[in-house]
């Protein structure tokens, strides 16, 4: 019955969201207007702007803790929760504020803070930021569970929030928790990497086989950027170079010639089928390719950026992608 109730509640979720167009809080949170963060060469040099613009994350704070941290809905069984990823963005966005002058280092510091408060010290002294509540992605992820983009935005606001404020905690969180981009995901608990095909991934879920996320692989690499250009570690450069590496020679995988998939496994199987993403992923993508443009100065992410928003400029291609994605949703999950 349990089952059945939970699917049930899945579906009314699915339809709210893609067909009435109904956001919770959790969507409204995930689905504010994408804008980029046109950098500069200081930039590029030192910490300064993150590669997106989170500013618009600002005005869908629905819910905080007792000391001001975002929590989002999920509703049913779950209730309120702490995601990682949110605290990194909407601290990311006040921290677009900081660099634009605004007065808002005490809101940047206070999302900054979970970041020092709620991580977990495992084996060989990594920090682990986890996700404490389970979560369906191919693979049922029971709490508490890890993540390299977790891992890699918390670097990105630790190091900044070290910055501006130059408290020692939040550079040695940064340390801790990016050892985590030592170890392979399959071989150690608290590693986040995948050797997959000869290649580099860091992994957004930890799942087998691995599902090489696109956005959560392209923002963790961004902490990994971030990392490298404050440390000036060898070994954060030189994953920065094999991940580089990584991504602009499996774009192919993600392109489908009219749209972009979400995810790619190598073997592909009906109990791993294409997982089309919605038209905000597809203009996430873009985005993303435009940042890894600007770090990176690679033609190819300008060609794949350029290529990919032609393809919301497609009215077929658009609709065609809305109701494949709907069926992957009612059919695979």
């Amino acid at each position: 019955m349990g089952k059945v109730s939970n699917r049930l509640n899945y579906y009314k979720r699915i339809f709210n969201a893609y067909i009435f167009k109904k956001n919770s809080s959790n969507l409204s949170f995930w689905h504010t207007p994408l804008k980029v963060n046109k950098l500069t060469d200081a930039d590029r040099q030192t910490l300064r702007a993150y590669p997106q613009n989170f500013e618009d994350k600002i005005g869908q704070i629905h819910t905080t803790d007792d000391c001001g941290v975002i929590m989002l809905d999920y509703r049913g069984n779950l209730g309120l929760q702490y995601n990682p990823n949110a605290i990194a963005q909407l601290a990311l966005g006040y921290y677009d504020k900081v660099i634009s002058g605004k007065d808002c280092s005490k809101e940047f510091l206070t999302q900054a803070a979970y970041f020092l408060d709620h991580g977990r010290l495992v084996k060989d002294d990594v920090l682990l930021w986890e996700y404490k509540f389970p979560f369906e992605m191919r693979n049922q992820l029971t709490s508490p569970w890890r993540s390299a983009l977790a891992q890699g935005q918390g670097i990105s606001v630790c190091l900044r929030a070290y910055k501006l404020s130059n408290d020692d905690r939040y550079l040695d969180a940064a340390i801790k928790a990016f050892k985590s981009f030592s170890y392979l995901a399959n071989e150690h608990p608290e590693g986040v990497l995948d050797d997959s095909d000869g290649y580099t991934w860091l992994e957004e879920y930890i799942v087998s086989p691995p599902n090489h996320v696109l956005n959560g692989f392209i923002w963790a690499l961004y902490g990994v950027r971030d990392y490298a250009v404050v440390m000036n570690d060898k070994y954060a450069w030189s994953l920065w170079d094999d991940c580089v590496k990584t991504l602009s020679e499996n774009l192919c995988n993600y392109d489908l010639g009219f749209w972009t998939t979400y995810d790619f496994i190598s073997d592909r199987s009906k109990n791993h089928p294409v997982m089309p993403v919605s038209e905000y992923y597809q203009r996430l993508h873009v985005i993303q390719m435009d940042g890894c443009y600007q770090l990176t100065g690679l033609d190819k992410f300008k060609e794949y950026r350029d290529t990919w928003n032609g393809y919301l400029d497609n009215y077929f291609y658009r609709k065609v992608a809305y109701v494949w994605k709907i069926y992957f949703k009612l059919r695979y999950f």
